[in-house]
């Protein structure tokens, strides 16, 4: 191999030996040169600012004679532009919340934004090349290539894994089930009381994640509750003749506002029994009106046996609310 450097801007260069003595020209300032032979000494390099660059021109300022530098490709600025919108965007739509679905396009915009980025860049580069050294920027259109095509792998697997964990992500009846087992798991060990909220279901360990809180539909951070929970039921709450206080088609959770959020014209509500009810939106209103009429008069049929055992000596229903007037809960 024969070893040596341009003559006009020092570039080294590595070239077969069956090149020796042929006219080449430099693949960075684009200057025609002659490929020394083997054992013959390299092309002298020509001092600094003893002739202009190829392409460039000298000017007379002051008395003094200088050098006009080339401009740098406006395209090779456009793609470093793309290249660090990518990282931008991707960071602003995300919000840093991987594999949710704000993250899937943040990573995916970043993708598309690094790749436009790089597809600049090479012509950029190829332009630069071809100016024969009127136009710079050959390293910076480098950087951006090598740059632009490790953002875009970068964010495009992070888009892959966020759209992959979006379309596996449980469906808003499999998040109802799963508090379900969750409230009678809790129930069983409390005397069948439910928590006073659904975050409590996490924090006692019987949710093993808050993202079964939120429903997937909802444009929410994971982790966010979005589902309602009724207040003050007892699986063992009995009546003096042995059966429940509440019936099976009992409103334990809904979804929570906005109530369209599913777009199919039902929302979600589960029951005391586990059923998973589709409620008409339009009949939505009339529905929960009638749960949390419902809801109060069993509340208030619990504390008047609760006062009535109490005056006669017996011991009250399980676990009888504190006595409060009707109107101040609501489901």
């Amino acid at each position: 191999m024969i070893r040596f450097k341009c003559p006009n801007c020092e570039s080294q260069m590595e070239v077969d030996e069956s090149f020796g003595g042929r006219a080449a020209r430099c693949p960075t300032c684009g200057c025609d040169l002659k490929v020394p032979k083997e054992g013959e000494p390299p092309p002298a390099v020509q001092p600094a600012r003893s002739t202009p660059r190829k392409g460039a021109a000298k000017v007379t300022v002051d008395g003094e004679e200088v050098e006009v530098i080339p401009p740098l490709e406006t395209m090779v600025f456009a793609a470093m532009g793309f290249v660090l919108l990518s990282v931008v965007v991707a960071l602003a739509v995300g919000m840093g919340h991987f594999v949710t679905l704000p993250w899937a396009v943040g990573g995916m915009l970043g993708a598309l934004l690094a790749l436009l980025g790089v597809v600049i860049a090479v012509p950029a580069y190829h332009t630069i090349r071809r100016s024969r050294g009127r136009k710079r920027g050959r390293g910076h259109a480098l950087i951006t290539m090598a740059a632009g095509a490790v953002l875009f792998l970068l964010f495009g697997v992070i888009a892959l894994v966020g759209w992959t964990q979006w379309i596996m992500r449980p469906s808003c009846e499999e998040n109802l089930e799963r508090i379900y087992q969750a409230l009678r798991a809790r129930a069983d060990r409390h005397d069948g009381a439910f928590p006073k909220a659904l975050d409590d279901l996490v924090a006692e360990g019987y949710l093993d994640s808050p993202n079964w809180l939120t429903c997937p539909v909802y444009h929410v951070r994971a982790g966010e509750t979005t589902y309602i929970l009724t207040p003050d039921v007892n699986t063992d709450a009995k009546q003096p003749d042995g059966t429940d206080w509440w019936p099976p088609d009992t409103m334990i959770v809904s979804d929570g506002p906005p109530y369209d959020a599913h777009g199919d014209g039902f929302v979600r509500t589960l029951l005391l029994s586990g059923d998973v009810k589709h409620v008409q939106l339009m009949h939505w209103s009339a529905y929960q009106k009638g749960q949390s009429d419902r809801w109060s008069k069993t509340l208030n049929r619990i504390r008047a046996a609760g006062e009535k055992a109490a005056e006669q000596g017996a011991p009250p229903p399980t676990d009888t609310p504190p006595p409060a007037p009707a109107e101040e809960a609501s489901p």
